[in-house]
């Protein structure tokens, strides 16, 4: 991996690339389930209901900053850093929602939802719209050509696409000063729009069950609004504006490392088409092991605390096709190359024209080149 990671530098920095031969034989997703799961414990894909505790946590500890900042006449500063331990802690909590919402902690599809509302509530999600958007359409289409709604589009999609050229500016990579803002956003915004706007019309949203997003997205707009009437305008930097830029950053950085270096794959191969990335044990402990993505879409349904167990194995099975590295090295590596594809494994600047390999594509930059 190391290997890997530095031939990628190379090619985004222009310098000699060195050719090397990775595994194209791409796998289906449950090849790699069988094989893995067959070399670990049953006890690791149980359910674990006690990680609801970390809803005190996360839930809890946010209820009580919003209450301790209206109640008290704190310094701004220390305000300022109770609206970023806010967003993280809600942070925390949309990752302890995705994995509620997947089967991992309880069974009961009821109780799933609450949870769900709460840890995705912040952002203004629908649980339902959740599932259906991630649990389905992603996990189904990892990085699959025009199915996976979180893949990035080709330079044929932004060629016809004002919307796509529009955002495109705004995206890793692009170079542009509003680029560095994206992640302190655009989860928030992406799911508010494609719920209040684009799901309308659009066949990938088809079997979507609408009503209930709606009714459950209108819950979350009139629970902010009485939220943002508590708390008032004295209040809207430090209990809303810090917390949303915090909690948007601590998901979104994670999501686009996690896939947006990678290639398209024909199949879902996810030792090839997704990213884990290491983080401070702090964080990852606060994150719910979150950056452990290959792992998650290996076994959606197995708890994140066992993430680590499978992480160790997948090194061990598939030390040339499992890609890992520090959460750092993969954003500096997102911002060095554009958003959009020229084809499966290479990315291009759709406005130079300049093409970087997706990670583990080097050899076919040189290809293209030679």
């Amino acid at each position: 991996m190391q290997n890997a990671e530095r031939t990628m530098e190379e090619v985004v920095t222009n310098e000699p690339v060195a050719k090397k031969s990775p595994a194209d034989d791409l796998k289906e997703l449950g090849e790699y389930v069988r094989e893995v799961s067959s070399q670990l414990p049953k006890s690791t894909f149980k359910r674990e209901p006690t990680r609801l505790k970390y809803g005190i946590l996360y839930w809890g500890g946010a209820a009580l900053i919003a209450y301790s900042v209206v109640s008290f006449d704190f310094h701004w500063i220390f305000k300022a850093m109770l609206g970023v331990l806010m967003g993280t802690l809600l942070g925390g909590g949309a990752f302890l929602g995705h994995e509620v919402l997947h089967g991992a902690i309880i069974k009961n599809k009821k109780w799933q939802n609450f949870f769900g509302f709460l840890g995705f509530g912040p952002f203004l999600i629908s649980p339902t719209y959740w599932k259906f958007w991630h649990n389905g359409l992603h996990h189904g289409n990892t990085q699959l050509l025009y199915k996976d709604p979180d893949a990035f589009p080709t330079r044929m999609v932004w060629k016809k696409s004002k919307f796509m050229q529009r955002v495109f500016p705004l995206t890793p990579g692009s170079k542009t000063l509003r680029s560095y803002f994206y992640f302190f956003y655009w989860f928030s915004f992406q799911a508010i729009l494609n719920q209040a706007y684009m799901r309308f019309g659009n066949k990938m949203w088809d079997k979507m069950n609408h009503g209930r997003v709606t009714i459950e997205f209108v819950a979350n707009i009139v629970l902010m609004a009485f939220y943002l009437n508590y708390i008032g305008w004295s209040n809207i930097v430090w209990l809303f504006v810090i917390p949303v830029m915090v909690m948007n950053y601590t998901v979104m950085s994670y999501i686009s490392t996690n896939h947006n270096i990678s290639p398209y794959t024909k199949k879902n191969d996810p030792l090839v088409n997704s990213l884990t990335v290491t983080n401070h044990p702090i964080l990852e402990f606060l994150n719910l092991n979150f950056g452990y993505h290959t792992e998650h879409h290996l076994f959606p349904a197995m708890p994140a605390s066992k993430a680590k167990l499978v992480s160790e194995k997948l090194k061990e099975m598939y030390p040339d096709r499992y890609k890992i590295m520090p959460k750092s090295k993969a954003l500096k590596l997102l911002y060095s190359t554009p958003r959009i594809y020229k084809n499966r494994d290479i990315l291009v600047d759709p406005k130079t024209g300049d093409e970087f390999a997706t990670l583990g594509r080097e050899e076919m930059l040189a290809k293209t080149v030679h």
